[in-house]
């Protein structure tokens, strides 16, 4: 059971995110608060940008469920996180450039904004709605790390501690939007570092008695050896990885709105740079991994593998420490909640109720509905999160739903002119559903349904593509100065 200094620091931690919840709710003028709301005043510095769009990715589905594969799998586990590097580096100079320039020329918001922009409404309401559909369901997997961390860690009722997590979520995000989600990001990805890489991996390795001990330790068994090598995950599960993480970033309404909030296109491309390389690979990668290894050794009997990071604080770390490196995992989970609620709720409130049910909606309507949005979409991930318990499966279900069917037809509206809004459409409709379908019926033959999701999306957009022509509404030259 924590002692009272832990329970202290992880008040305080929760008290903080309300704090500048409050403050960012309070200092936004009413007649620019819709645009602080959903896009930051477009004026992120470096910092920000780079420590919201690191937090955003590296969230309670990675920390988590790392430590548990880190368990499972040792340093191959490391690969997860190593494939969303890549793809952040690739956005950074393949789409920032390009999407930060039209969103700042058009004042434009979400990736619904981008597709109905290039092609014509039809598209853009249904890119809307499947990326909204990906990363609510993303909430889920969120809220149910955080309940699980809350669980071991306080000794609570699994059903309490998934409330509270998501009831303090709420509480901030209604407050302040996306600029509140962006400055308490700030905040939890300085305390996830310290947590994980200055505190939890040294404490760790003192624990095992450093590396020589762990190579001497996983060696001694046929079972375990394979945890040294980063070759040990078979090629089909790595490329099932890559197929449904390496496209997310190029479709993420979360990296939109980070490209939309940064104060100019350098800062938007070195903030992503960043959140690659180095903050993802290797420190984050490395450094959770580790975590679930240490636990293999110090406890191998444990039942729930996604369990080894919370035990791992309870059972090594001295009192004070543990409450703070709990804050840390804390951080985790709800710097993705809060990014992965306000971006459906920045898809409704602009795609949905501003365009297509009320076009002539003051800034006051517009809040309303922002903040009435997120309320109802958090309270119903909550009952969501009961529904799958396994936050890895959620995590990359929703990546695979989006994925499958946005990410060829984005490279299309960026880099292929002959892309038609008829194959986009249809694209997106296909890759999509085929990707639900497979997942559906089980995934057969072991093949995850990010395969079958690209092999329909890319032959569907380019061939109607060659077949249609561009309709009136399409804006060939959208991206040219």
């Amino acid at each position: 059971m924590l002692n009272f200094l832990d329970l202290l620091a992880i008040g305080a931690y929760f008290l903080i995110l309300l704090y500048i919840g409050l403050r960012v709710m309070r200092a936004a003028k009413k007649d620019e608060e819709v645009e602080s709301f959903l896009a930051a005043d477009r004026d992120m510095g470096l910092a920000q940008t780079t420590a919201s769009t690191a937090a955003t990715d590296l969230g309670g589905g990675f920390s988590i469920a790392m430590g548990g594969l880190g368990f499972t799998l040792g340093l191959s586990a490391s690969w997860l996180v190593a494939i969303s590097a890549l793809s952040v580096v690739l956005v950074s100079f393949l789409m920032v450039p390009k999407v930060k320039h039209w969103s700042d020329r058009v004042r434009g918001l979400t990736t619904g904004d981008i597709f109905e922009a290039r092609f014509d409404a039809r598209t853009g309401t249904v890119a809307a709605v499947v990326i909204a559909i990906a990363w609510f369901s993303f909430v889920g997997g969120q809220v149910i790390a955080g309940g699980k961390l809350l669980q071991v860690t306080l000794e609570l009722d699994l059903t309490l501690a998934i409330i509270l997590s998501g009831i303090v979520i709420l509480a901030y995000t209604t407050m302040g939007g996306l600029k509140a989600v962006i400055y308490t990001d700030v905040f939890q990805m300085i305390v996830l570092l310290i947590g994980i890489l200055f505190l939890m991996v040294p404490i760790g390795f003192y624990k095992i008695g450093g590396w020589n001990a762990m190579v001497i330790h996983f060696e001694a068994s046929d079972a375990t050896r394979s945890m040294l090598s980063f070759s040990a995950i078979g090629w089909k599960q790595l490329v099932g990885w890559f197929l449904a993480i390496f496209p997310v970033w190029f479709i993420s309404i979360a990296a939109m709105q980070r490209i939309v909030a940064a104060r100019d296109e350098k800062t938007a491309s070195r903030a992503f740079l960043l959140t690659g390389v180095p903050i993802e690979w290797p420190l984050f990668a490395i450094g959770s991994t580790l975590v679930g290894m240490f636990a293999r050794m110090l406890m191998p009997d444990l039942a729930d593998a996604e369990l080894a990071t919370p035990m791992m604080i309870m059972t090594l770390l001295p009192a004070g420490i543990a409450g703070f490196v709990i804050a840390a995992y804390i951080a985790a989970v709800m710097s993705t909640a809060d990014s992965c609620l306000i971006g459906p709720v920045a898809i409704f409130t602009n795609d949905i109720y501003q365009k297509r049910i009320n076009p002539e909606a003051t800034n006051i309507q517009l809040m309303r509905v922002a903040r009435l949005a997120t309320l109802v979409m958090g309270s119903v991930a909550i009952l969501v999160a009961y529904l799958i318990p396994n936050v890895l499966d959620l995590i990359l279900y929703a990546y695979t739903f989006g994925a499958a069917g946005l990410f060829f037809p984005m490279l299309g509206l960026l880099y292929w002119s002959r892309t038609t809004a008829t194959g986009a459409f249809w694209s997106i409709v296909l890759g999509g559903s085929s990707a639900v379908v497979w997942t559906v019926m089980g995934e057969p033959w072991g093949f995850a349904a990010s395969y079958l999701g690209w092999v329909v999306s890319l032959p569907t957009l380019v061939v109607i593509s060659l077949l249609t022509t561009h309709s009136a509404e399409e804006d060939l030259h959208m991206f040219q100065s």
